[in-house]
């Protein structure tokens, strides 16, 4: 479902910031862009009750969907989030009538204040460099460029079908506090 775009008035504080839900799952698949994603998301939402991923949507306050952030606070590569200092953030997006509106900034603020609180010093994430403006976007809340990294993975969709990806990335680290 569509929702309208913001009016003149729009205030991105106006939106509400919570954690993803079971019941929110098929709102994730963006209005079936990314229903490929489903098992995924369904193991990412199981890992948030392990404590490993965090799952953020922002939506409108009347409950409309506009962006998610997700965390993965320990991974295998252990380079992007090692479960002590260093967490990695992935599936970032803001639908795209919601862009260039301050919304990115507020959900990444967020993520980071929440990844502070949690003891994190560093936070890393991959941009796809096929991906300027979102690239731009976090260089000016303070990410450096660290490397590349070649985006090579593959995941069951929705039909248990094993998808191969190849998204060559920015890696970008920020960090958060002080050690």
């Amino acid at each position: 479902m569509r929702i309208n775009p913001p009016g003149p008035t729009f205030d991105p504080a106006d939106l509400v910031i919570r954690p993803v839900a079971g019941s929110d799952l098929p709102a994730l698949e963006w209005d079936g862009e990314y229903t490929k994603y489903r098992r995924m998301y369904a193991n990412l939402h199981r890992n948030t009750k392990t404590g490993r991923t965090l799952m953020w949507m922002i939506e409108t306050p009347q409950g409309d969907l506009v962006g998610q952030a997700f965390v993965m606070l320990s991974s295998n590569e252990r380079e992007a989030a090692d479960g002590i200092s260093r967490a990695y953030v992935f599936a970032f997006r803001v639908k795209p009538e919601w862009r260039n509106l301050g919304v990115g900034t507020r959900l990444m603020r967020f993520v980071e204040a929440d990844l502070v609180k949690r003891g994190f010093t560093y936070i890393t994430l991959n941009v796809a460099r096929d991906n300027p403006g979102a690239r731009r976007l976090y260089e000016r809340l303070g990410y450096q460029v660290t490397g590349t990294k070649p985006g090579i993975w593959s995941f069951k969709d929705h039909q248990g079908i094993i998808q191969h990806v190849e998204e060559p990335a920015w890696r970008m680290i920020k960090q958060l506090r002080k050690d």
